[in-house]
């Protein structure tokens, strides 16, 4: 059995542990899709995976402005859904599950923002879509949780090295914006910036140490036998 994906995305939040990733799964797993680019030339398993898509997830954020029809498109069946302002986060949530349940197992987490599950036996690749029909301005997010496997089983020392190219990853992401701002503007008037230079400054230090980390922890993959 290879390793689970959520034990190397658990590596990764531990290390950037400041950073809320609720409802940002689609960030992690380009994280660690860069990362397993960054990683496999070093490793001494496939870092293959498979990824399980039997499931669908929707996110609500926020209630009505106005009253009218959204449209959910799940694989090759459309559901027509009429909401009001009137209807709470969960009160929407609801109205979705009674509009699906006959032909999908529904699940719903109630919380800040309520979380549907979508799945069905049998059925291995569920792909959902949303559109605002109504033009209720609703904020409703498709989304997908990125379970799945490696096609082997990790070594300890593998899953830190993707975990680290992971952090790599995202310190970029954190870095671009900052980047493209600078080059846009000019150096001497995004130096003016005084926030975005300190944010700058701190980005870029942090990834530079972490290269050096991770250069010297790839030399302990030439230097025994990792297992």
């Amino acid at each position: 059995m290879g390793t689970l994906l959520q034990k190397i995305y658990d590596k990764f939040i531990i290390k950037v542990s400041d950073e809320d990733f609720t409802y940002k799964q689609d960030l992690v797993f380009e994280f660690f899709e860069t990362a397993i680019g960054y990683s496999y030339k070093t490793t001494p398993h496939d870092l293959g995976y498979t990824l399980y898509t039997d499931n669908s997830v929707l996110v609500i954020f926020n209630i009505l402005e106005t009253s009218g029809n959204i449209t959910l498109n799940i694989n090759s069946d459309t559901y027509t859904i009429a909401l009001l302002t009137t209807d709470t986060l969960l009160g929407i949530a609801n109205k979705i599950k009674t509009a699906i349940q006959a032909d999908w197992t529904v699940i719903i987490q109630d919380g800040t923002y309520p979380v549907l599950t979508i799945t069905k036996t049998g059925v291995s690749d569920i792909t959902t879509t949303f559109v605002d029909t109504g033009s209720t301005n609703i904020n409703l997010s498709v989304i997908r949780i990125y379970d799945g496997i490696m096609d082997e089983d990790l070594d300890i020392d593998e899953i830190e090295l993707i975990a680290l190219n992971m952090k790599k990853a995202y310190l970029d992401y954190l870095l671009k914006p900052l980047s493209r701002l600078k080059t846009t503007i000019g150096t001497k008037d995004f130096n003016r910036l005084t926030n975005k230079v300190d944010e700058y400054k701190t980005y870029s230090l942090m990834l530079k140490n972490l290269e050096e980390e991770i250069k010297d922890f790839r030399q302990e993959f030439y230097s025994y036998s990792n297992t």
